[in-house]
């Protein structure tokens, strides 16, 4: 088996797939640091509309990662440098799958001439956005649908 992690430009064909990664990471990976109230208040499954999620996607430069063809993650990254999602499906976690897109981020961020990147972190992602070069900004809390959550700002400066 091939456990080669691909990266490709988000299309309609990935709305399902990211959308499933979404909930699953939230309601079963980011479980583990945030509690059932948390987790419901992001997730929010029954308030995620497909075509809303797509026009979403598609009007942010979203990147889908596949191991063996199935979407095991996604990013995105706007022209200012902010990435507003950054999330991998539980069934492969810890398989190097974040860190590949990231690095796919980093690379059009550049492109695009942004001099840093910035992401709202979550408790799960923080550790690895540190070894990856991000510094913590601020501690945020966020409420969501009526509920607190707890995140990072982090920053990466992008080097030419």
């Amino acid at each position: 088996m091939n456990d080669q992690v691909e990266v490709h430009t988000y299309t309609s064909k990935d709305a399902q797939a990211t959308l499933s990664v979404f909930i699953d990471a939230v309601t079963i990976t980011a479980a583990s640091k945030y509690t059932p109230e948390q987790v419901a208040a992001w997730a929010s499954p029954a308030d995620r509309n497909l075509e809303d999620w797509h026009q979403r996607r598609s009007s942010r430069a979203t990147v889908v990662a596949t191991v063996s063809d199935e979407v095991a993650g996604f990013s995105d990254i706007d022209i200012d440098g902010l990435i507003d999602m950054l999330f991998v499906s539980p069934r492969f976690a810890r398989r190097g799958v974040a860190t590949r897109l990231l690095a796919e981020v980093e690379q059009r961020a550049r492109t695009v001439g942004a001099s840093a990147m910035t992401v709202h972190a979550s408790l799960l992602a923080r550790p690895l956005l540190e070894r990856l070069g991000f510094t913590v900004e601020t501690e945020d809390h966020p409420v969501i649908r009526g509920v607190s959550l707890v995140n990072y700002t982090m920053v990466k400066p992008i080097r030419g």
